[in-house]
């Protein structure tokens, strides 16, 4: 018996990541806000063949491209919530990675390959 596949893919995981890192690198912490780094997020899971949806959704139509709404909204109140819960010494990119994986599993959300378009996602 094969285990299921993760919500958020390994390599879903490391664009996320790398959003993180690039938003952190580039963005003074006194400028930095959960929402421009959740909008960097999406940028780069949509740019790098991903997309969000939820356990049992169709997918959506070819013509549909967009990253769904709510689930960038997840992404935004995950990097919000951390933000208020963490120290800000720990408030590093993986650590933010982890908290957007955590909520967007319980969320019911799954990170999957956009095949809708040719990415190396695919």
């Amino acid at each position: 018996m094969t285990a299921p596949a993760p919500a958020v893919p390994a390599a879903a995981r490391a664009v996320i990541l790398a959003a993180l890192d690039d938003y952190q690198m580039n963005t003074p912490p006194t400028e930095a806000k959960p929402a421009a780094a959740a909008h960097r997020v999406v940028e780069y899971l949509a740019s790098s063949g991903f997309t969000a949806r939820q356990h049992g959704d169709r997918p959506r139509p070819y013509w549909d491209r967009a990253f769904p709404t709510e689930a960038a909204i997840e992404i935004r109140d995950a990097l919000a919530l951390h933000c208020l819960l963490a120290d800000p010494h720990h408030a590093t990119p993986a650590a933010q990675a982890e908290r957007i994986v955590v909520d967007l599993t319980a969320a019911g959300w799954l990170i999957v390959p956009d095949t809708r378009t040719r990415s190396a996602a695919a």
